[in-house]
């Protein structure tokens, strides 16, 4: 089994765009797919499941899960929390109820670096591939998902923001999982190639990046489809509406590199 988790400190990179597309992907290919929707605001899993605005998913969630197993003697109920999507997709929804249960998680853990790997201890061997899709901070959330990844991805956009949020995370990274830890990997996200005046302001540290070996070649463009899957609730990744966007192509090839190099 293989778990992936998309992260980045800065929001707005397509963070949660990557995760779906990904997991679509891989459940496309007949991969048993679990999305954990680590994320508070919940964007993903109110795309996954077509709930509409001001809405958010029926209990039990992510949430529920961690309070039972957090403060009720460590009940595990995250079966019970699993919704399934469409075929190979199952997922394990978020919920705004997270956000202020944060400092809860390390107040009553033994270890709470531990609490994500012990809540999937009982079904992680039901799928092929987890995906999960982090919030844009450096939360306990993050730290879990850090500590159950074998693969983090670090979706950025080429631009300040986005590449100061990965000069935050990395060193995160490292230290949870020991600075001999390789499989970490940016790709461009919202890709434009024509904006060529800032690079001198950020080369520095994508260069850095570039010869560590840890920036994949797959760049995913600019693309008015995606915002329009989004808006409609389509999948861009299976919906033949969306064959010819080149987004959908980046991360087709995405998924095909990550399935080659480190499908187990």
């Amino acid at each position: 089994m293989l778990t992936i988790s998309l992260m980045n400190a800065k929001g707005g990179v397509a963070k949660s765009t990557s995760s779906l597309c990904l997991a679509s992907y891989f459940a496309q290919k007949k991969q048993r797919v679990l999305f954990i929707d680590l994320d508070p605001q919940a964007n993903a899993t109110k795309t996954l499941l077509g709930i509409e605005l001001g809405r958010f998913a029926a209990a039990p969630t992510l949430y529920d899960v961690l309070y039972s197993f957090i403060m009720e003697s460590r009940k595990n109920i995250v079966a019970e929390a699993i919704k399934p999507v469409y075929e190979n997709l199952d997922l394990l929804p978020a919920s705004p109820r997270m956000e202020p249960f944060k400092d809860l998680v390390k107040a009553n853990s033994r270890r709470p670096l531990d609490v994500l790997k012990f809540i999937l201890q009982p079904i992680k061997q039901n799928y092929d591939v987890i995906v999960i899709d982090c919030p844009a901070d450096l939360s306990i959330y993050v730290e879990n998902a850090i500590e159950v990844s074998d693969l983090i991805l670090l979706p950025t956009t080429y631009d300040l923001y986005g590449l100061d949020g990965l000069a935050l995370i990395i060193p995160v990274i490292l230290e949870i999982k020991g600075s001999d830890f390789g499989d970490y990997r940016a790709f461009y996200t919202l890709h434009n190639s024509r904006a060529t005046k800032i690079q001198k302001d950020i080369g520095a540290y994508a260069q850095t990046l570039e010869e560590m070996d840890k920036v994949l070649p797959h760049k995913v463009p600019i693309d008015q489809k995606v915002k329009n899957s989004q808006a409609s609730k389509r999948n861009l990744i299976t919906d033949s509406l969306y064959r010819n966007s080149r987004a959908r192509q980046a991360y087709t090839s995405l998924g095909e590199h990550i399935l080659e190099n480190w499908s187990t």
